[in-house]
């Protein structure tokens, strides 16, 4: 493969913020870290959020004010979460966080290239984990990388207990997931990378 993933662990609760790197740009996925820890030249391409929870975006802010150009994207449906404290789970941490920025519709760049040209995504709505949960899928050479927020982890499937969950469209979107043709390289927003092979034989969610 032509580009590299690099994963920034973020917080007590262990969440990763992901950046897909070519040699000539790169991307992030839930941007939780401060772009300061990020050693990489230029931009982001674009900044991509799995679903609305804070701990997913927790220094949003600071890459849209470092990064103004940079576009982010996130579900409609988790849009509000952005600037909600009491939707996106901050405020019942004691720590209330709210981001000031314009965001686009995820899905409506599915099907787009991404990193020159190198890769191309694929936008899943999968709610559950919340209402706007969203895998994003980009492929190269042959390898589908999907990043899977608190959607699916190595082991183990996302809570539908926090504000948008849904234990029926959970299981909905988990044998959605089961049911997508071939493999898949995971990278969840917590835990370890997995393969979609692996999780089918072990997972006992699936």
């Amino acid at each position: 493969m032509s580009i590299r993933i690099k994963t920034y662990p973020y917080g007590p609760l262990g969440s990763n913020m992901y950046a897909m790197i070519s040699q000539d740009s790169y991307i992030i996925v839930d941007p939780s870290v401060s772009p300061e820890r990020v050693e990489l030249s230029g931009s982001p391409e674009a900044i991509f959020i799995t679903h609305g929870h804070y701990d997913h975006f927790a220094a949003l802010q600071e890459w849209v004010q470092k990064y103004p150009e940079s576009p982010v994207y996130i579900h409609s449906l988790d849009k509000i979460r952005l600037s909600t404290p009491s939707e996106n789970c901050s405020a019942a941490f004691g720590m209330p966080y709210s981001a000031d920025v314009t965001a686009t519709d995820a899905e409506s760049v599915s099907g787009k290239a991404f990193l020159g040209g190198l890769v191309t995504l694929e936008v899943i709505h999968t709610p559950g984990h919340s209402e706007g949960e969203v895998l994003y899928i980009f492929s190269e050479e042959g390898e589908r990388l999907m990043f899977s927020g608190d959607m699916l982890f190595r082991g183990s499937i996302g809570r539908d207990d926090l504000p948008g969950g849904d234990t029926m469209k959970m299981r909905e979107s988990i044998e959605l997931i089961k049911g997508l043709d071939g493999d898949y390289l995971i990278y969840p927003g917590h835990g370890p990378a997995s393969r979609l092979s692996i999780e089918r034989q072990y997972n006992p969610f699936f």
